[in-house]
């Protein structure tokens, strides 16, 4: 099983998040609510992998509740450097234009 070690260094993980925003399978957004808890067995949203009993699981709500994402605490925290750094981007490009 992988650990949130492994995850955070995993450059092909990192450049699967990035593929999955670009398709807006992942959405680019800082979540209102997050859930945190033990592994349900769900499908993790970022690797597609499960996440099993012994790991951490968050998961996600958005506002009205409609999107809810199941990721392994890895992918939560690789998503959410990427999501920050595109909300940055767009920032200061609006700035820059």
């Amino acid at each position: 099983m992988p650990h949130t070690e492994s995850h955070l260094r995993d450059a092909e993980l990192h450049a699967r998040i990035r593929r999955l925003l670009d398709e807006g399978r992942l959405p680019l957004v800082l979540p209102d609510k997050i859930s945190v808890g033990y592994g349900s067995g769900s499908k993790c949203h970022g690797c597609d992998r499960p996440v099993a009993i012994a790991q951490v699981e968050y998961t996600v709500d958005h506002g009205d509740g409609t999107v809810q994402l199941k990721l392994h605490l890895g992918c939560y925290v690789l998503w959410q450097v990427e999501c920050v750094k595109r909300i940055n981007k767009r920032q200061h490009g609006s700035l820059l234009n």
